[in-house]
């Protein structure tokens, strides 16, 4: 899900604004799992971070965690003192988070957070001022955070420090995201006419950047690798369809295919890799709780499951958004 703004020729991506709170963890009170159709479902074990919220103006959102072995549902964004975290992303070891939020007084900013911390998480951009700071990775090897800063992709260190700026082409390059080894990133590009975006790479060797996916007058945009040869991204139907559709695309630019578990008329999106099989993935689809709800998809048969059947309480009225699986 997305919302593009158009600003003296450059927009802006944003997966979808989150409000939350939050520093200690704090327990959900919610029905026990539920086991209907529970034999069918996929097995996991492992937890997955998303974020919610009621509307786009609500003002109501937070970060989430969900545990597959232990069935809990927890707040994560508790007493946190910035507004708007969203778009969770776990470091390799499994052991923290950095996600996009808005600074009291200021703008959007990356934070870090130790996960299980009963400190608050640490501001890794308040020294840039007050630009603009989202869409944070970490890489493989967890040593860097790739970032976009002001319609620029930028790198740091863990600690918050600026390593290189990435020079494309594009005026808006959103989303960035390391492939296997750190030696690509995929990113969202604008078009020429500033309306739509595509699907790019840039080797960083030699800064030479790549068209993987551009539909003319179709938005195309957060990649997530899949592996060392292809990845998944969302994008428009047609356009004149502007559900969102999930593909799995390919490094060497073959031909993007659309994955079997979508829907003409629902959107499908912000796709999350829990194997080679399976997705978490957020979706309108009829028989929901809210406006997206998560599921689990199985890219090769095309069936999908409510996170509902894990955990009664895990989607709800409101929108689950931005999921993060790991085991």
């Amino acid at each position: 899900m997305k919302i593009i703004f158009i600003q003296n020729s450059l927009f802006f991506f944003l997966g979808v604004m989150l409000m939350g709170s939050g520093c200690a963890q704090s327990s959900i009170d919610t029905p026990s799992p539920s086991d209907s159709t529970a034999s069918s479902q996929p097995a996991l074990s492992g937890r997955l971070f998303f974020h919610a919220y009621s509307c786009y103006t609500c003002n109501d959102s937070k970060l989430y965690r969900y545990d597959f072995a232990g069935h809990t549902l927890t707040t994560i964004s508790q007493g946190w003192t910035m507004d708007n975290p969203m778009n969770v992303h776990l470091s390799p070891d499994g052991r923290s988070l950095v996600f996009m939020g808005v600074r009291a007084g200021s703008g959007w900013d990356v934070f870090r957070w130790r996960i299980g911390a009963t400190t608050p998480p640490q501001n890794l951009t308040a020294a840039f001022g007050s630009t603009r700071d989202e869409d944070p990775k970490y890489s493989y090897d967890g040593n860097k955070i790739v970032f976009k800063q002001d319609g620029l992709m930028k790198e740091m260190d863990t600690l918050g420090n600026l390593l290189r700026t990435f020079a494309v082409a594009q005026p808006e390059a959103s989303m960035p995201y390391y492939t296997k080894g750190d030696s690509i990133l995929l990113y969202s590009g604008g078009e020429p006419s500033g309306t739509t975006a595509d699907i790019y790479r840039v080797t960083l060797g030699s800064g030479l950047a790549t068209a993987l996916s551009a539909m003319p007058g179709v938005e195309e945009y957060y990649p997530v690798t899949r592996d060392d040869t292809s990845f998944y991204f969302t994008r428009w139907y047609s356009a004149t369809n502007h559900n969102d559709q999930v593909y799995l695309g390919f490094l060497d630019g073959r031909l993007p295919q659309r994955l079997t578990f979508n829907e003409t008329f629902q959107n499908y999106s912000d796709a999350c890799p829990v194997s080679s099989r399976y997705l978490i993935v957020s979706s309108t689809t009829t028989g929901g709780k809210g406006g997206y709800d998560l599921y689990v998809v199985d890219t090769v048969s095309g069936k999908r499951w409510s996170l509902d059947l894990y955990f009664n309480g895990v989607n709800s009225a409101k929108n689950e958004l931005g999921a993060c699986y790991s085991d």
